[in-house]
């Protein structure tokens, strides 16, 4: 799905309506990421357990911010809603403390979100000298590279798609993979993701094991996401997920080279230690906080851990799931009603008008 031309008298508008949302700890390369933001847009930090420096370092920032702040540590998905609770913008652009835009890039996704309620752009990752940084570069390439998603960042998106997402923007229980919840729920509704490759970041190098650090935390995310229902659990764990693991790592030393998939394999090793470790031990505590309705969502054909493309099975069973828990989240007829700013008043009234009729 290619993007409509937008006059640039429009994009100044959605500059003007635009926030870029940074969760943030005690990451000081959050002076880097803000300096790199062109554009006169809103900056909010959502703060999770934040260090004295990088409270010093907003505090003496020259640029104005938004600040807010969360008691759940590493809870990114609560970061996230505490952003777009901070700020009234329509357009939310979601960033991360280590990277950095590319020029223009800022304006280039504001003009696409214009038009399409979604829209990704593309990371680059950094490498050091050392043989783990080169390989995890190649890894992240390989994990974002086969499918276009909703996993940030970076990634714009029309805050109005939130009525039709099940009424939310990201699940606080689940901690680390609350981007890829959003996304199945996008697929659930219809709504696509636009890939704009040229809108690029910059990752910053990874070093050591930080990256086997991420892979287990998300699989303590994949856990959290099974039990609740929102992700689907393999009617037969064991067997499925090594047969999963050996076909991707496969296609990883197919693209990427037998290096590349040997590290994959020691993170997918992390990440299904991450799961057992939340099985066994709740780290996040959270199944005190678990609705009424939480149950798995078994099947035996469940989804890959390398992808976030639902079938159409697996995507009534998640249907199903949040009907249980009662949220409705139905196909959107009409995805003009999103942009109604670009096509001009007479458009936005008919869109509105639109809006309004199936509620009525």
């Amino acid at each position: 799905m290619a993007t409509e031309p937008v006059d640039e008298a429009a994009v100044d508008k959605g500059i003007a309506r635009t926030a870029v949302i940074i969760a943030l700890r005690d990451d000081l390369r959050i002076a880097d990421c803000i300096a790199s933001i062109e554009e006169d847009v809103e900056i909010v930090l959502a703060l999770n357990g934040p260090s004295d420096a990088v409270l010093e370092l907003i505090a003496e920032h020259p640029r104005p911010l938004t600040v807010t702040e969360i008691d759940d540590v590493g809870n990114l998905g609560a970061a996230y809603n505490a952003g777009a609770a901070a700020t009234d913008r329509q357009y939310l652009l979601l960033m991360d403390s280590d990277c950095t835009f590319a020029p223009g890039v800022v304006r280039a996704m504001v003009r696409a979100v214009l038009t399409a309620p979604v829209v990704k752009g593309q990371v680059v990752y950094g490498e050091s000298d050392g043989l783990l940084s080169k390989l995890t570069a190649r890894v992240r390439e390989f994990d974002e590279g086969d499918y276009v998603s909703a996993l940030s960042p970076p990634l714009i998106y029309n805050r109005a798609i939130v009525d039709h997402i099940g009424g939310y923007h990201f699940d606080e229980l689940i901690h680390w993979c609350e981007d890829r919840e959003f996304d199945f729920r996008l697929q659930l509704a219809g709504i696509p993701v636009v890939y704009l490759p040229e809108a690029r970041i910059f990752h910053d190098a990874q070093h050591g094991f930080a990256n086997m650090r991420s892979y287990f935390r998300y699989g303590v995310g994949e856990g959290i996401a099974q039990e609740t229902g929102v992700f689907t659990t393999p009617a037969v764990p064991v067997v499925w997920r090594l047969s999963e693991a050996s076909k991707t790592l496969v296609h990883c030393a197919r693209d990427k080279g037998v290096g590349a998939a040997a590290y994959y394999a020691l993170l997918k090793a992390a990440f299904h230690t991450g799961t057992v470790h939340h099985l066994l031990n709740d780290p996040y505590k959270v199944r005190d906080r678990y609705p009424v309705s939480a149950k798995r969502a078994r099947m035996v054909r469940s989804i890959p851990q390398h992808s976030t493309r639902l079938t159409k099975a697996q995507m009534r069973r998640l249907r199903r799931a949040h009907w249980e828990a009662g949220r409705r989240i139905e196909q959107v007829a009409d995805l003009s009603v999103f942009h109604p700013d670009a096509a001009g008043p007479e458009a936005a009234a008919s869109a509105s008008d639109e809006a309004r009729q199936p509620q009525a």
